[in-house]
């Protein structure tokens, strides 16, 4: 298939094979000769048409190639219309075998491969393609330095493809070529590919924890029971999102010791905080437990942002260290999905159904929407990821949100004790390897006690509160130290779940005038009536019929249930749901918090 395309005028006019009998092509059989590409390429693909309907194979005969090759050179009109007849004569015929054939066929496409073929073929010859559980195409890059990990959909694949390629040919690829090799990689990565697990930022391994320095290095953390190290290559694969940025290289170890101290005097945390704040930073590396939301709450002055952008440094640091409020419940999962830490500022409150999202985000679940441009097939977005906030007013307010936080009342700063912006950044550049170095070497400590830790009554987040034991106790507190603290601020949160609650405000001035011990048992009705003659502040969250009460006390229970007051539901009856009010307990004393002075390697909390 080598012989020169004749120009058009060597090229027979088309209408001559029209309109002939059969008696005429009988009489001319003889003497005139079989058509032939270059003589009659119309004449060759009308007969190769005809045998089509039987052999899909016609279409890949030499001299039918040729007669479409030299139609597409000299007429290309013709060439499209007998290509279409083509497709209507045999369904099962592959036209794109033909174009790939024809291309071949044409001057210098031997030589020149297309920009695609060569994307593609470049791709697959320097990174191996797999998918993960969600069947989303992974491209695993080894380089001599370093292995990359990227979703093929990702704009860090797309530039590494895009520099790949211009180191080998010095050419830019167009848009629609780039589509069209990331569409052909991902559908190898799918189908031809190894089902791989990807993570981000942190993940567990068999023996400890491993963390993402997101560096240039592509190099990981592995912290186990004996310590920690910096490893070129992690065991397991890291992705990075657009919006990530390094952790801090932390310190070698030998050369100077981490200190975790340092901390405070960068942030503005309470003393009788600062072991929940570090257990909190801790957990936030332990994707395998559920995640506690931490909650700042401060008036003006007090460095809730600052203390916050602090705090996310050591754990995912980000282009965007911290996000407005979000408008949507989508938002947050939007957000979640390319964050590993959600980070939110200055809150003055949350819907319903973002605190709701937010306890979905803690302990992990998803969300789920119509996927765009179909008629109802669902995208769902599934996650895990700690949390942190921050407000001048309390933001939690539901009790199942309140539950999964840790709360953090931050000081006033004086006048005289604020630091300008620079002198701030500079200093926490100066430390923060430090301190991360400290945060690693307690990280190893905790895990090293964690399996002798044993919690005789646990909180709802009990993994949390069992590695915070683990940190006092690696901080030189007293064993249980930390569990009472934890229990008291638990108790401080369901205090404030039932100051913002309407009906738990009504319902305690009734329990007020009653004699205890207390056993009261009657329909929602009744109660519904006996709680209506009860004055509170704001009646625009008040229940508007029993039923509406009935779901408030479902709400509202665990909560009555940790003050000793059983709120329980006993079925339906003729006159409605039944429930009980009784006292189960009385409240035990308020734990001591450990203080600053009660560790041995505590550090030094700014004044």
């Amino acid at each position: 298939m080598s012989a020169s395309i004749p120009s058009p005028d060597g090229v027979v006019d088309n209408d001559r094979h029209h309109h002939h009998d059969h008696h005429t092509v009988e009489m001319d059989a003889a003497a005139t000769p079989a058509p032939t590409p270059d003589t009659d390429p119309v004449g060759v693909i009308e007969a190769a048409l005809v045998r089509l309907v039987d052999d899909v194979g016609v279409l890949a005969e030499e001299d039918v190639v040729r007669a479409f090759s030299i139609l597409k050179a000299t007429d290309l009109p013709t060439y499209l219309r007998l290509r279409n007849a083509a497709k209507k004569a045999n369904r099962d015929c592959s036209v794109t075998v033909l174009d790939k054939l024809v291309r071949a066929e044409l001057p210098g496409s031997e030589d020149d491969a297309s920009a695609l073929d060569e994307l593609v073929a470049l791709a697959r010859a320097q990174c191996q393609l797999h998918h993960d559980a969600d069947r989303n195409a992974v491209a695993v890059i080894p380089m001599p330095s370093r292995r990359e990990v990227w979703r093929v959909y990702s704009s860090g694949f797309e530039d590494w493809l895009r520099a790949a390629y211009w180191r080998a040919k010095e050419m830019g690829v167009p848009e629609t070529t780039m589509k069209s090799a990331l569409a052909t990689l991902a559908a190898a990565g799918i189908n031809d590919g190894e089902e791989i697990s990807i993570h981000v930022r942190a993940a567990r391994c068999d023996d400890g924890y491993l963390i993402d320095l997101a560096d240039e290095q592509w190099q990981a953390i592995h912290i186990t029971v004996q310590g920690w190290r910096v490893v070129n290559e992690s065991p397991v694969y890291f992705t990075r999102t657009p919006s990530m940025r390094p952790l801090p290289m932390p310190v070698p170890i030998g050369v100077t010791h981490g200190d975790v101290g340092l901390l405070w005097q960068h942030t503005n945390i309470p003393a009788d905080c600062c072991v929940m704040v570090l257990a909190w930073l801790l957990d936030c590396f332990r994707p395998d437990t559920p995640f506690p939301v931490l909650e700042l709450v401060g008036e003006q002055g007090s460095a809730k942002s600052t203390t916050q952008s602090v705090l996310r440094s050591l754990v995912d640091p980000n282009k965007v260290m911290l996000r407005g409020r979000p408008k949507t419940v989508e938002d947050v999962f939007v957000a979640a999905a390319n964050n590993w830490l959600g980070s939110y500022e200055n809150l003055s409150g949350l819907t319903p159904e973002q605190q709701d999202a937010f306890c979905t985000l803690a302990t992990g679940g998803g969300f789920a929407s119509r996927q765009l441009y179909t008629n109802g097939e669902e995208h769902v977005m599934e996650t895990k990821r700690p949390v942190v906030l921050n407000g001048i007013a309390v933001v939690a307010t539901r009790p199942d949100l309140i539950d999964r936080v840790i709360h953090v009342d931050l000081p006033t700063i004086p006048a005289d004790a604020r630091r300008d912006e620079a002198d701030t950044h500079a200093g926490w550049e100066r430390d923060q390897p430090t301190v991360f170095a400290g945060l690693l070497d307690l990280f190893s400590a905790a895990l090293a006690i964690l399996p002798t830790v044993k919690l005789t009554q646990k909180q709802r987040m009990a993994d949390y509160e069992r590695l915070g034991e683990a940190v006092a106790r690696a901080l030189g507190f007293a064993p249980g130290e930390f569990q009472q603290q934890y229990a008291e601020l638990v108790r401080a949160g369901i205090d404030r779940a039932l100051e913002s609650n309407a009906v738990a405000q009504a319902l305690d001035k009734y329990l007020a005038d009653r004699i205890l011990p207390l056993n009261w048992q009657g329909t929602a009705g009744q109660l519904y009536d006996l709680l209506n003659t009860h004055s509170i502040p704001d009646r625009s969250s008040w229940p508007r019929s029993p039923k509406g009460l009935s779901d408030q006390l479902r709400r509202i229970a665990p909560a009555y249930r940790a003050k000793g007051i059983d709120i329980t539901h006993l079925g339906h009856s003729r006159e409605g749901a039944c429930w009980r009010i009784a006292q189960t307990r009385a409240q035990t004393n308020p734990a001591t918090p450990p203080g600053i002075e009660g560790g041995t390697r505590y550090g030094a909390h700014r004044e």
